[in-house]
């Protein structure tokens, strides 16, 4: 008999047990712990705001080193050609003056070995007479005829004094000099190209930074929010909110 009731009472808990098994979740637990599992809180998703940056301080950058600008602005990745732009610009240049130098050198070399000019604490104006005269005489003839007194040069001062042992060699230290100043004059350009190369960074990064500025200030008006749509028991749906601020 104590076997049976055991029984029947084993079978009973079986059948309720199967029978919530087959009853939806909603009637298993409360309706305050049923609220608690669905509530969902509000969630922004709007952009996160970043930090605008100077323009000025952007365009003063390029300026002074281009790229500079760019790589404060965060745009290294166009700023990174007018670097490497500006190195060798800079190498270029240098490479021309020394190249000038170079050629100039060798030319008063040319002068002392076939003139007995001495170079020493002079101007250019001397090398240039010197490829235009044969002697320091000559040079001096011609400023007395056109009246030109303070140009000549006073026998007194030896180091002034010059003569060329032939007419194709002066002529030939004149192409010299006119060489080593026509390279010179090239560098220059190089120049030229550095202070371009400058104005470009600037102008294009302080536009760039400009409306970098333009498009955060046009996020900060937007606000944008997802919210759950349920009953209290279930979830139904979700919902999204867009504010834009003018």
């Amino acid at each position: 008999m104590k076997r049976s009731i055991i029984s029947i009472t084993l079978l009973l808990f079986l059948t309720q047990w199967m029978f919530a098994q087959q009853r939806p979740m909603s009637t298993l637990v409360t309706k305050e712990v049923q609220l608690r599992e669905m509530f969902i809180p509000d969630i922004d998703v709007s952009p996160t705001p970043e930090s605008k940056k100077s323009v000025v301080l952007a365009v003063v950058a390029s300026l002074l080193v281009p790229g500079m600008g760019e790589l404060y602005a965060g745009s290294f990745e166009t700023g990174k050609y007018y670097l490497i732009a500006e190195g060798g610009l800079w190498l270029t240049y240098g490479g021309f003056r020394m190249h000038s130098n170079w050629l100039l050198k060798d030319a008063q070399t040319f002068a002392s070995q076939h003139a007995d000019a001495d170079f020493s604490s002079k101007d250019d104006q001397y090398s240039v007479n010197i490829g235009n005269f044969n002697t320091t005489a000559e040079y001096n003839d011609a400023k007395s005829r056109n009246r030109e007194y303070e140009l000549i040069y006073q026998p007194t001062s030896p180091e002034y004094q010059w003569n060329w042992d032939s007419d194709a060699n002066r002529l030939r230290f004149k192409d010299m000099r006119i060489h080593s100043g026509e390279v010179k004059n090239n560098a220059n350009f190089f120049i030229g190209a550095i202070v371009v190369n400058h104005l470009l960074s600037a102008f294009f990064i302080g536009k760039k930074t400009a409306a970098y500025n333009q498009s955060l200030s046009a996020m900060d008006n937007v606000e944008i929010h997802t919210f759950a749509l349920n009953d209290g028991l279930q979830v139904n749906g979700w919902g999204i909110s867009i504010i834009a601020h003018f």
